[in-house]
């Protein structure tokens, strides 16, 4: 009963990532290639077990944990390098408009020079 549950969400965390504009096709691919082996794995349980014996690492479970680090440090990447992206251009726009309209510096006026500090 729990399989074609996990299919069913997988299915629509799939179409609402495919049905994003800001979505590049290489990472709409990734997305796909991984819950393409998450359905498989769930499917096919032994099939993890199996990949993860050959790739030396023991159990299913174990290489699904590492796959899964992995694909995190991939994500906290891509979220660095589209910070930096931003901060870059932010930063030429913020340059740009200090350049086409400069705030001149202002005399102070009678009633502040005035004042004792």
């Amino acid at each position: 009963m729990i399989v074609p549950i996990l299919i069913l969400g997988l299915a629509l965390i799939l179409s609402y990532i495919g049905s994003r504009k800001h979505v590049s096709r290489v990472q709409f691919l990734f997305v796909l290639m991984f819950f393409l082996l998450g359905a498989v794995s769930v499917i096919f349980p032994d099939f993890s077990t199996r990949v993860a014996e050959r790739l030396g690492v023991g159990r299913g479970a174990d290489l699904l944990l590492y796959f899964a680090v992995l694909c995190g440090v991939l994500v906290a990447a891509n979220f660095y390098f589209r910070f930096k992206d931003n901060e870059r251009i932010l930063s030429e726009v913020v340059r740009q408009l200090a350049i086409q309209s400069p705030l001149r510096p202002q005399k102070p006026s009678a009633t502040e020079t005035a004042q004792p500090r």
